[in-house]
């Protein structure tokens, strides 16, 4: 993984900052809105949850959910993600604190709780606001995996189990896991355009 993540670098020298956040419940908050969505829609859902003064614990559980629906509009699912983030303020409140005494799998467990919180979501979370190293099987992720010969995996949960323990032995640190997941998003990116993974890892990647 770290020879992909060599050749990723080389074919997207600057990936920019993946998931901008001003404060760690923002970005579990984003994490919850882009679910089954683009970033574009996420990113303006937040941006009015923004001008509404609804990014922090207390004010958006204490609002009403018809002004969180109308807010977040445009990563759909409006309706849904309205409960969901309810679901996740009561979480923050309660265990936020707590979280940086837990250990990694405790922590997911924890998450995975939630209802709205899924595999991917808790990872994201795990990742980018408590600053522990995993990798995130997405879509994405999984796409490169096939087309890197790591295999094809239809679930989250069946990547998880089989690649895990080989990536996790590479010792990434925090910082390189979040580089590497924003390559790997912008290189899936990048590969629709060139007609495909397996185009685009032996014209630009050279794999």
């Amino acid at each position: 993984m770290r020879a992909v993540m060599e050749a990723l670098s080389r074919a997207i020298p600057d990936p920019g900052v993946w998931w901008p956040a001003d404060t760690r419940f923002e970005m579990i908050a984003g994490a919850v809105l882009t679910q089954n969505t683009s970033w574009a829609g996420a990113e303006k859902a937040v941006g009015n949850l923004k001008k509404a003064d609804l990014l922090t614990v207390r004010n958006l559980s204490a609002a009403d959910p018809e002004l969180i629906r109308q807010a977040i509009v445009p990563c759909g699912y409006w309706r849904t993600k309205t409960l969901y983030l309810k679901e996740i303020c009561a979480w923050f409140a309660e265990n936020d604190a707590a979280a940086p005494a837990m250990d990694d799998a405790s922590l997911r467990a924890s998450l995975l709780g939630v209802r709205g919180v899924g595999e991917e979501t808790a990872d994201d979370i795990i990742l980018y606001a408590y600053r522990r190293g995993t990798f995130i099987y997405d879509a994405y992720a999984r796409r490169m995996l096939r087309a890197v010969g790591w295999g094809e995996y239809k679930t989250y949960a069946q990547a998880r189990r089989s690649a895990d323990s080989a990536i996790r032995g590479e010792r990434f640190t925090v910082e390189e896991y979040s580089v590497l997941h924003g390559l790997i998003v912008q290189a899936g990116k990048d590969a629709r355009k060139a007609g495909g993974w397996d185009a685009y890892r032996r014209s630009v990647l050279c794999l």
